[in-house]
């Protein structure tokens, strides 16, 4: 079903604004064009309980899980970076892991709300694109997909898995690492340029998790492939893991908080 909203429209969008229209049922699609300028998030929910394993997994994996807010428990305002947001209702679609399985894609998560569960608001590679698309750099905007990758990820406790990464075609590989390099709470530089194939990618064309209904054009005879550590890791790690209980977003449906993106940049 196509969005009654154009691009346009999203762009220009305040934060408040776009959320608004996401808890009202309005927008349940990619927040790719979503508030320009401002930074976008992934979001992991787990019980109290493992809220500290998955704190240290995000220490020792900062690249996959740059936290940029972490609740109280029971308490869905993330209030570092969007106050007034309710992280039930704000993101356009959630996924449900139970044991390692999924088990739902609703876009609000109210009725699977309990009192002892924490939020991690985690930055998202969507902030910094806004970046590149600004300065003209040859780099298609939008995700090939993202993937699940034969890298690891440093264990912490119950969880563990592989990273997953985001899929980018660019003619100019340089001006990308050096904007992303800035923004290390939005995954920082690639960590992969070139084949697929040696971070286990068989098939550049068919990604684990789709970010766009669109098929993906073909890479053209100038462009390279590039790769960024991505949120959608914990759902990996949900899935390798067998974690009890998880809310996430749906890949590439982010939350979109009220801070600027450059507010996050590192000189």
């Amino acid at each position: 079903m196509e969005s009654k909203f154009s691009s346009e429209e999203l762009s220009a969008m305040s934060p408040k604004e776009f959320r608004a229209i996401v808890r009202r049922g309005e927008y349940t699609r990619t927040t790719a064009d979503a508030c320009c300028g401002y930074a976008q998030a992934d979001l992991v929910v787990i019980p109290e309980e493992m809220a500290f394993e998955f704190l240290l997994f995000c220490l020792r994996n900062p690249r996959p899980c740059p936290v940029l807010d972490v609740t109280e428990a029971g308490d869905p305002h993330p209030r570092l970076v969007a106050p007034e947001a309710d992280l039930r209702t704000d993101v356009p679609k959630y996924r449900v892991y139970k044991d390692g399985k999924l088990v739902d894609e609703p876009s609000d998560v109210t009725s699977y709300w309990r009192d002892d569960l924490v939020s991690f608001v985690i930055g998202c590679s969507f902030s910094f694109v806004w970046l590149l698309r600004a300065e003209n750099v040859k780099f298609r905007p939008h995700e090939t997909g993202v993937y699940a990758t034969n890298i690891n990820c440093v264990p912490a406790g119950r969880f563990h898995g592989r990273l997953a990464v985001s899929g980018h075609f660019a003619q100019d590989t340089v001006r990308p690492v050096q904007v992303s390099s800035r923004y290390p709470a939005f995954h920082g530089p690639p960590v992969h340029i070139g084949d697929p194939a040696i971070i286990g990618i068989k098939d550049i064309y068919k990604p684990n998790y789709s970010t766009s209904p669109e098929p993906v054009e073909p890479q053209k005879p100038d462009e390279v492939p590039m790769f960024w550590a991505c949120g959608v890791t914990p759902q990996v790690v949900a899935l390798d893991s067998k974690i009890p209980f998880m809310i996430t977003h749906y890949p590439a449906h982010m939350f979109v908080t009220d801070r600027r993106i450059e507010e996050f940049a590192c000189l």
